[in-house]
């Protein structure tokens, strides 16, 4: 994934020949093909699925059928997970808007415009060649996901401010400036919006009135030539601390009232940009080139599990009272015992039972595997390779649990509805 620096590549390729985990299929009860590619997680609004795509198409889905209820189109991607705000769902779009839909019969309630929506990147590139073209980080497939506390929806731009809009009209309320972009999705809890910001800077603020509470500083991606190190996770706030992680391959607990740090996780060499998700006294969050699901201690930090899958994780896992589902970069959901992160089935898209023992080394992503002999150095490299992947079709969004199913969105175009089993 990330910057191809041959001896990274090197590192990745012996983790990837670790671990073997035997895995079985498990058939979905229906699918929705949608136009574009799905990279957002979908929502639950009432008896619809909502799910963004890069067509700029906002669908309801019908829970039971899989039919479409509903088609509401922006003028460019839609790169948000929607915000359900009363009867209003909240999304926004490369085409510099964020919009207020209702969620009843897809009619836009209200249009906002930013300064403007773009995705980032910087010259040389993770010291990609040739160093002076300027280059769109391909990995920065997310918006900023906006939050609601019921009146007020909250989000980050490209245009490095974050907003809070009247929930109900789309009105301005307050804008607050960072240093960078905005696309880290936002976080409410006791009046407080969390959000973090490619500037490498979470911010806490006060939710009525945009001043600034504290802002606490996250480390530089060593890595990767501190290039577009930032923030790509919404926080997650639970028992008074705000989690989340960064491109500085650390995730962190930090004090929601006073933004010190309480923990921090190592990563090693893998990003953390997806959301984690809070389980009582556990968390639970994905890594990027290491490939892991962790289950860690809230109040410690301690690693207390990891399942090793095939690719990235850049959506945050979904918990339910026994499982946790994830998806990952080669096409593959996971569903795991919620206790000691077994494997108990998966469900591969299409493209991945497809194009799996062509495109995967040993069931895993390797970046020179798939190279095959182009020079790992250029950005084009990096840009076929990703080419490649997305034959997969792989999951990039959070996979969500309604009832006794579990819905992922992909970004072969399609949402699948996939009943949970009885056992396990």
């Amino acid at each position: 994934m990330p910057p191809p620096f041959i001896q990274r590549l090197k590192n990745i390729s012996l983790l990837a020949s670790l671990v073997a985990i035997p895995l079985s299929t498990h058939a979905q009860s229906w699918q929705f093909k949608g136009e574009g590619r799905f990279f957002s997680a979908p929502t639950l609004a009432g008896n619809s699925i909502l799910a963004g795509s890069s067509a700029g198409h906002l669908y309801a889905i019908d829970v039971q059928s899989g039919q479409q209820r509903w088609k509401f189109s922006a003028g460019k991607e839609i790169a948000t997970q929607p915000c359900i705000a009363g009867n209003t769902a909240v999304v926004g779009s490369y085409d510099g808007n964020y919009y207020g839909v209702n969620i009843k019969n897809g009619l836009a309630v209200w249009t906002f415009k930013t300064g403007g929506e773009r995705k980032n990147g910087g010259k040389g590139l993770w010291s990609m060649q040739p160093a002076t073209d300027y280059m769109e980080d391909p990995y920065d497939f997310f918006l900023s996901a906006p939050a609601t506390d019921g009146k007020s929806v909250f989000f980050g731009s490209s245009d490095s401010s974050i907003y809070a809009l009247d929930a109900a009209t789309g009105n301005l309320r307050w804008k607050f400036r960072t240093s960078a972009p905005v696309h880290g999705g936002a976080a409410y809890s006791n009046n407080t919006v969390v959000i973090g910001s490619w500037d490498t800077y979470v911010y806490a603020l006060d939710a009525k009135t945009g001043q600034l509470k504290w802002k606490f500083k996250t480390g530089t991606d060593t890595l990767y030539g501190g290039v577009l190190e930032g923030i790509q996770a919404r926080p997650a706030i639970a028992g008074g601390r705000v989690f989340v992680g960064a491109r500085d391959a650390k995730f962190r607990a930090i004090d929601l009232a006073t933004g010190k740090l309480i923990w921090t996780y190592d990563g090693g060499n893998a990003w953390i940009s997806g959301t984690a998700e809070i389980d009582g006294d556990h968390v639970y969050v994905g890594t990027s080139d290491s490939y892991l699901l962790l289950k860690l201690d809230a109040e410690t930090g301690k690693e207390i599990f990891r399942n090793k899958g095939g690719g990235y994780i850049f959506g945050a896992p979904a918990v339910s009272k026994d499982l946790v589902a994830y998806g990952d970069f080669t096409g593959r959901m996971y569903l795991l015992n919620k206790d000691s992160l077994d494997v108990f089935r998966t469900f591969d898209t299409p493209g991945r039972k497809a194009h799996g023992t062509s495109l995967l080394d040993r069931d895993q992503i390797d970046f020179l595997f798939l190279a095959k002999g182009a020079i790992p150095e250029k950005y084009s490299t990096t840009l076929l390779v990703i080419d490649k992947l997305y034959a997969l079709g792989p999951i990039t969004a959070a996979p969500l649990i309604a009832g006794n199913t579990v819905f992922v969105a992909s970004t072969d175009g399609t949402v699948y509805a996939i009943p949970l089993p009885n056992k396990r």
